[in-house]
């Protein structure tokens, strides 16, 4: 090849090369503007800082200025970065040729010459700083104007500039520095503003040496605008004589991680800027109320807590404690107890009894027997419940009954009220992932079957609270209020508040001057979990309802520890602490009212019929219109009495041995508790000294009944799992024996009682008279081992 021709080749070949590698370098030019993903600016409902929910790239801020640009950032930004921005396409061809002299001049790079538009360039693609990469930035800065305009690259740099302490953006730095919206600085925060993004490590407003230096650069910064027109001598001297207006470093509030992780889960569909219902002082006092008793109770195995608090009228969330502490890895804090189902023990029971007022099956002074009793099941099987403390209360009313949180008169009410019905409103309610199948809940129901969230707990008992319809929680001011579901009439709802406001109603499960007593009208309802899992209390007024829970996250069982021991206390100090900051304007009430409507009745205390001269209790109920007591009290009545043994004197007793006594004649089924409790009641038997006309023999056998199923505890000794067995005998001074598979097991009288010891296995079990041939019809039982 000759000389000429290799020439030519080389020529051809280096033509290509650079060919190539500027089509290459084009292709790497983008002339796009980019918009990250901003972050997301949670604050409490006074404006007070809760968190943040970053960029992509763990920033804060990237958000959009406003439509107007303001003009004195804007101005401030022009002088400080690149004055002759609107002169030029991109790059500043008389910029780089004074970098260059002061560069080579100082053998240091002392300016890089780089516009407004080479700036958002390398924001938008970072790159080691070199030759190579000033070019690449020129290009694209060229790209960007030409593509955009000059109004839209200012834009772009002031929205995505950083401005130290990983806020991004001026409006973002804006807020974060001076609390308040960009368009409202003063020209020496404007200034301030504008000095950060070329130090914003060293500048740092919080720190005095970076507060000091942007300082000083912010000053010149305003001499410049003096110096060049843009600002007059009185504007000059009021910014540089102003005061800066910096607002402290955000804190982060550990007592409200789980509300600051809910707003990141929703945080994509809300604004920027998204201000909580909750309050960040009455968050504190009820995270410290949380912690303190949780604390207390460290004895007792309780390894966490939850409360929320919401507002009455609105179902507005003022304060959502989720744990105790939610760095506590041992107890599992990030769990957020608010929103896991956990059993609500008596929680429901109100909900119960509604429903039997709502139906009109009770008044507030029926009787309900607290006493034992046995429930057939669907599957054949009995259920035989016990109240917390297995003890029984006899005759009770129903106001004392839900006020005492006593289980059997609760389940008494529920077989009344029927279970589907109960599921029915519980769904209508809000609660979630509800069985319909029959034997789902069963009347365990109302003793804590159903598991609920501290959330649908709080909902639901807004229906009391708010007259009988639900008020959907709202987290957010600007949230707009949701359909509530109407579960009770206004009447209704309001009784039951009534009741569960009422002190004396507790009495005497609950004593005098306990955490369950306020000094105003509190309703407040207790529950605690098979075997202390869960210890429950949910207390309103009028303006504020809390819910509060206690326990372990393994549901591992705590230490005698009750809704009323453990909960209660933090409800109580919730509200105490809380009332005085909630409307403070308005009275608080003394006393929750009842139903306009309902009409005053003086009634015994024991039977909730009119009280009658005898009765030795007595109070003062409401009634629904046509719902009154309308005959008088039959349990306190005199009774004749023979004064020889005590016993029922018959007509034909002697005058000088019969003696007229007012005592109690309860109904058949509370003899069993009366001799237990030793109460005195009028006898059933009549005197041998004066016997009067015998009437038919009857024999009938009352417990177990006919097909029951006993599943008998493994833990528990053979010899002491027994059976009751109970008959009805008249007349009452006759003895019978217990047969149990034709086996006598037992010769007994009055009250013919006995509990017996049975195998596992099915077993025929009738009674006998001890001197007759009558026996009772048979009963058949199982016993599972």
């Amino acid at each position: 090849m000759t000389r000429v021709a290799r020439r030519r080749w080389w020529v051809l070949a280096t033509s290509a090369l650079l060919c190539s590698g500027g089509v290459r370098f084009y292709q790497s030019l983008d002339s796009g503007l980019q918009h990250p993903r901003p972050s997301h600016l949670l604050l409490d409902r006074r404006g007070k800082y809760l968190g943040e929910v970053a960029a992509a790239d763990d920033a804060l801020g990237y958000w959009p200025l406003p439509s107007v640009l303001p003009e004195r950032i804007a101005v401030a930004t022009l002088q400080t970065e690149d004055r002759r921005f609107y002169e030029h396409q991109g790059v500043s061809l008389s910029s780089f040729a004074r970098a260059a002299w002061q560069n080579a001049r100082n053998l240091q790079i002392i300016s890089g010459a780089s516009t407004i538009a080479m700036q958002v360039a390398r924001l938008q693609h970072p790159a080691a700083r070199g030759l190579w990469a000033k070019l690449h930035e020129a290009a694209e800065a060229v790209l960007l104007v030409r593509e955009h305009g000059h109004d839209q690259v200012l834009r772009q740099y002031l929205t995505i500039a950083p401005y130290g302490n990983r806020a991004r953006g001026v409006v973002r730095a804006s807020r974060l520095y001076f609390d308040k919206p960009v368009e409202d600085l003063s020209w020496l925060q404007a200034a301030f503003l504008a000095a950060l993004p070329q130090q914003p490590g060293r500048m740092s407003p919080w720190s005095s040496d970076g507060q000091a230096r942007a300082l000083r650069r912010a000053h010149r910064i305003l001499n410049t605008l003096h110096q060049r027109g843009v600002i007059d001598e009185v504007a000059l001297q009021q910014a540089l004589g102003s005061s800066l207006g910096l607002v402290p470093r955000p804190r982060s509030h550990p007592e409200a991680v789980h509300l600051v992780l809910d707003f990141a889960r929703a945080s994509q569909s809300l604004p920027l800027v998204a201000t909580s219902t909750v309050d960040l002082e009455l968050q504190q006092l009820t995270a410290r109320a949380v912690a303190d008793n949780v604390r207390a109770l460290a004895w007792a195995n309780v390894g966490n807590a939850s409360a929320l608090v919401v507002d009455v009228p609105t179902g507005q969330v003022l304060a959502q404690v989720g744990s105790t502490d939610y760095f506590d890895q041992p107890h599992h804090g990030a769990i957020d107890y608010l929103k896991v189902r956990r059993s609500p023990g008596s929680a429901l029971k109100p909900f119960v009894y509604g429903l039997g007022l709502e139906r009109g099956l009770f008044t507030a002074a029926s009787e309900l027997p607290d006493t034992p009793i046995e429930f057939p099941l669907l599957n054949g099987s009995t259920y035989v419940p016990e109240n917390m403390n297995h003890a029984f209360l006899g005759p009770m009313l129903f106001r004392q009954a839900l006020g005492n949180s006593r289980n059997i008169p609760a389940l008494r009410v529920l077989s009344e009220v029927g279970v589907e019905h109960a599921v029915d409103l519980f769904e209508r309610g809000g609660v979630k992932g509800l069985s319909r199948a029959p034997d789902a809940y069963g009347l365990t129901l109302a003793i804590g079957s159903l598991p609920v969230t501290a959330e649908e707990l709080a909902v639901l008992y807004t229906a009391l609270a708010n007259r009988g319809t639900t008020t959907p929680l709202l987290h957010f001011v600007d949230e707009p209020p949701g359909q509530g579901a109407r579960l009770f009439s206004p009447d209704t709802a309001t009784m039951i508040a009534h009741i569960l406001s009422d002190p004396s109603a507790r009495r005497p499960g609950f004593p005098a001057g306990g955490a369950m007593d306020f000094d105003s009208a509190v309703a407040i309802k207790t529950g605690t979990s098979q075997s202390s899992r869960d210890a429950w209390a949910v207390a309103f007024s009028d303006r504020l309802l809390v819910v509060t829970w206690v326990g372990n996250h393994d549901w591992s069982r705590m230490n005698k520890v009750t809704g009323a021991s453990a909960a209660a206390p933090v409800a109580h100090r919730v509200l105490d602490e809380l009332m005085p900051l909630r409307a403070p304007d308005r009275e608080v009430t003394a006393s929750f009212p009842v139903p306009a409507q309902w009409v005053p009745r003086d009634i015994c205390a024991l039977s909730g019929r009119l009280a009658g001269p005898a009765c030795t209790g007595h109070r003062t109920e409401f009634f629904a219109p046509g719902s009154a007591p309308t005959s008088d009290c039959p349990f306190h009545v005199p009774v004749e009495l023979d004064v020889r043994n005590g016993l029922l004197a018959g007509p034909g007793c002697p005058r000088a041995y019969v003696v007229t006594r007012q005592l109690l004649e309860l109904p058949y089924g509370y003899e069993s508790w009366a001799r237990h409790e030793k109460v005195e009641v009028a006898p059933s038997r009549h005197s041998p000294l004066c016997p009067v006309e015998p009437g038919p023999v009857t024999l009938a056998i009352e417990e177990p009944r006919h097909l029951s199923r006993y599943l008998f505890d493994p833990d528990t000794p053979r010899e002491l799992s027994t059976v009751r067995l109970a008959a009805k005998v008249s007349p009452a001074t006759e003895e019978i024996v217990w047969l149990v598979d034709g086996t006598p097991v037992g010769k007994v009288g009055w009250p013919h009682e006995l509990r017996a010891s049975l195998a596992p296995g099915t077993h025929v079990i009738r009674a006998a008279m001890a001197h007759s041939a009558q026996k009772s019809a048979p009963v058949t039982v199982i016993v599972d081992d």
